[in-house]
């Protein structure tokens, strides 16, 4: 049963810092790294993983993601995966941002197991708008994705939300809905606060996942630099 209830936990994961529309500058390097204290039923684990963004051109930018889950007292779970996309900026009008993606990733660590952790292709399409609003700096995406592992198929759609609360601190709400075979239905909803300063940006949230047969919660601790 636990086994069970770890693959459809695997199977909705997805890295929280790969969502987003937007595309780097020329030459723009962007780059993530988190670690998650996560309960899962009787498991109590970790979760690290690094991200990074880089601009080919000002409207291409590639992406690249590893991922690794360790468990505390459930060692024959532990798993890993990876992850790497060309994001292509479609619509670039003043504030708004429609872009197509698509790439490869492999792994029970982002992907899940039954079939799911084999090499897989993902497409995604996204829209965002950032601006002002409520006098506040402010923007909205979102976001549907397909991933595709010959027999194993996902489907997610992913909505945010950020708001500068002061002038330095910003409020980042996400939810992501899936669905797809294998009993991979989920839905889960992160919140966070994102500290800006000049030389990088650090973050601290809470995340709850039910997932019909488990429920998920973690806490994180990221820091992201833009070069």
């Amino acid at each position: 049963m636990l086994g069970e209830v770890l693959i459809l936990a695997w199977g909705a994961s997805w890295p929280m810092a790969a969502a987003a529309p937007w595309v780097q500058e020329d030459d723009g390097l962007y780059t993530r790294v988190s670690i998650a204290q996560e309960d899962v039923e009787d498991l109590s684990g970790w979760r690290a993983d690094a991200y990074a963004e880089y601009g080919l051109t000002s409207r291409l930018t590639v992406t690249g993601n590893i991922e690794r889950v360790e468990y505390d007292n459930g060692a024959d779970f532990n798993t890993d995966g990876w992850r790497s996309t060309l994001r292509y900026a479609v619509i670039e009008h003043g504030p708004v941002v429609v872009s197509l993606e698509a790439g490869l990733l492999q792994g029970a660590a982002i992907g899940g197991r039954n079939g799911c952790d084999r090499l897989g292709t993902e497409v995604r399409a996204g829209l965002a708008w950032s601006g002002e609003w409520q006098k506040r700096s402010t923007y909205v995406f979102g976001e549907a994705a397909g991933r595709f592992h010959g027999d194993c198929q996902r489907e997610r759609f992913a909505f945010g939300l950020g708001q500068r609360t002061s002038e330095n601190v910003w409020s980042v709400t996400q939810v992501w809905l899936e669905r797809g075979d294998t009993n991979a239905a989920s839905d889960k909803f992160q919140t966070e606060l994102l500290w800006r300063t000049e030389t990088a940006d650090f973050s601290f949230g809470y995340r709850k996942e039910n997932g019909g047969r488990f429920e998920e919660e973690s806490i994180f601790l990221a820091l992201a630099r833009q070069f």
